[in-house]
């Protein structure tokens, strides 16, 4: 069962990747308009047939994510520090607060 927070907090959550892939999509950034369409996927797993296996993929996406945000940051004239820093926060977030939200309601999850 998940928690009227939980619930709100992936919707929030697909709503704040959706404006993002806009975002990257407008940017012409297609890798990371890939990984948004599975991350919002993921999310909308874990809100609608409430599937843990949505968690997992959720991580794996921001973390290929992390990945391609430090190359495109060194590609683009950021500098290592910056990229990483700032690729570090976009990929923590979203997993770091739903872990948070759905930790209680995970090991019961399908």
């Amino acid at each position: 069962m998940l928690t009227r927070s939980a619930k709100i907090w992936l919707v929030f959550a697909i709503l704040l990747c959706s404006a993002t892939t806009v975002l990257n999509l407008m940017e012409g950034r297609i890798p990371s308009v890939v990984l948004a369409v599975v991350e919002i996927a993921a999310l909308v797993v874990l809100l609608v047939p409430r599937r843990k296996i949505g968690f997992p993929i959720l991580c794996g996406c921001y973390a290929l994510s992390f990945v391609t945000g430090v190359y495109g940051g060194l590609t683009g004239g950021t500098g290592l520090a910056l990229a990483i820093g700032a690729s570090a926060i976009g990929s923590l977030l979203v997993p770091g607060l739903t872990w948070v939200f759905l930790r209680k309601s995970l090991p019961t999850m399908a």
